[in-house]
């Protein structure tokens, strides 16, 4: 039996096996190992005896190479040595910051690296949005946009390093022919008449998107409420393996993506604008493309599981995804 056609937790046993072997070359031997996550990585808390608990991705294969991983790595130190909490990054033994391993069932080596443990709880999760009134959610947002904020003037000031390499989410990789996470109208799961709606959807947006000048701009690019971890009055943000150049309105509209669907996203939208414009200016024409944004990045979650076939946990929420994308793209035709 092939990899991709066992069970997630079959899967997610054999990726353990190999965070073990990976967890060597960073001087840990006899750790538990436990599995926190599996949807792009796979990760691990790990625990040994006298140190504190730590987090290990086992990436997916060929998702990013390691000159991508070992630039988001570097664009994470220095943003936390700038004052913006973010994980801690483990050296391994050799000086590499990744270790790539191979194990039995494992039908290729996979790249590994090894982070800090922060104490926190996630804001909401992707599926789920975020379960607060409309009055704290606002206010969480604008903590939200503050940091997005120095984050993007951040990444502005910061001299890359020679070889630094990160995707650049333009129009092409979320709405074009071949985007990054799947090709959404591949799905089985869509009927006909859903199919046609959503691929005039993806036609609109990319007309709108490809007007936009060549995404400079260094973002996080997955700021979901799975990714910003609350510690007393602290914002943690976690999970850069998504940071590239884009927008400021893509980064606004992937981080409230799952509040337009779920509920709150005009008092989250509200507190993250006034956030971001207390740190750095905002551009309104930008920020009038949001409706599309939102749309095309909706498009490029429900192609999600066209690359990633191995992880059925995703499928049961396509038909909602897809119902809710093309009442998206009703409302913005009718808008004009």
């Amino acid at each position: 039996m092939s990899f991709a056609a066992l069970s997630e937790k079959e899967q997610a046993d054999r990726l353990g096996e190999l965070a073990r072997s990976a967890l060597l070359a960073f001087g840990f031997e006899g750790a538990r190992v436990s599995l926190l996550k599996y949807r792009e990585n796979a990760v691990f808390r790990i625990d040994a005896d006298g140190t504190p608990p730590h987090v290990l991705r086992v990436h997916r294969p060929g998702y990013r190479s390691d000159a991508e991983i070992e630039s988001e790595i570097a664009w994470m130190r220095a943003v936390s040595a700038s004052g913006i909490r973010t994980p801690s990054l483990v050296v391994a033994r050799d000086g590499s910051l990744v270790v790539t391993r191979s194990a039995s069932g494992v039908p290729e080596p996979r790249q590994c690296d090894l982070q800090g443990w922060i104490e926190g709880t996630a804001l909401g999760s992707l599926e789920a949005g975020v379960d607060l009134d409309a009055a704290t959610l606002r206010s969480v947002y604008r903590t939200v946009g503050r940091v997005a904020a120095e984050l993007h003037a951040h990444g502005e000031r910061w001299r890359r390093p020679e070889g630094f390499v990160r995707p650049s989410w333009d129009a092409n990789a979320l709405v074009g022919d071949t985007p990054v996470f799947g090709a959404f109208w591949d799905l089985p799961e869509l009927d006909g008449a859903t199919r046609d709606a959503l691929l005039r959807a993806r036609d609109r947006s990319r007309r709108v998107l490809e007007k936009l000048p060549a995404p400079s701009l260094l973002v996080h690019g997955d700021l979901i409420p799975d990714n910003l971890l609350v510690a007393g009055d602290a914002l943690h943000v976690i999970d850069f393996d998504d940071c590239g150049t884009s927008s400021v309105a893509f980064e606004i509209a992937t981080t409230l993506f799952p509040l337009r669907l779920m509920g709150g996203y005009d008092d989250a939208l509200a507190g993250m604008l006034e956030g971001y414009r207390a740190v750095r200016p905002l551009d309104d024409d930008e920020i009038a493309l949001l409706p599309d944004l939102l749309l095309a990045r909706g498009l490029s979650y429900l192609g999600w599981p066209i690359g990633r076939p191995e992880i059925a946990s995703q499928r049961p929420i396509v038909p909602f995804l897809a119902q809710a994308l093309v009442a998206m793209a009703a409302e913005l035709e009718g808008g004009g």
